[in-house]
C-alpha cells in the first residue's frame, strides 16, 4: 500500500521528527527532533498553499551551520519524487 500522506498541518513551534537518514555525520538523522521554525510556500491557480521548504531547529544536529541559519538550523525541501 502507498502510506504517503496528502495532506499535513503545519504550524509554526510544532515538533518535528525527520523520518529519514540525510546526514548520518552531521546528526541528521531519522529520528532526529527539532522544532519548527518556518514554512516558505507557494500558491497554486486555485488558491491552495504548497509547502516548499521548512527551516527546523535541532539540538540533535552536530554538523556545520549553513549560511544565513542560526545555529542547529537545518533547511527540509519539499519531497519532489514520484512513487
Amino acid at each position: 500500500t502507498n502510506q504517503r500522506l496528502g495532506r499535513i498541518p503545519l504550524v509554526i513551534g510544532m515538533p518535528i521528527i525527520v523520518g529519514h537518514n540525510f546526514d548520518v555525520e552531521g546528526g541528521i538523522v531519522n529520528g532526529c527532533q527539532g522544532i519548527l521554525k518556518s514554512i516558505r510556500y507557494t500558491m497554486d491557480n486555485d488558491g491552495n498553499r504548497h509547502a516548499r521548504s521548512c527551516i527546523i531547529q535541532s539540538s540533535d544536529i552536530t554538523c556545520d551551520d549553513l549560511p544565513y541559519l542560526q545555529s542547529g538550523e537545518i533547511v527540509a525541501l519539499e519531497n519532489s519524487v514520484e512513487l
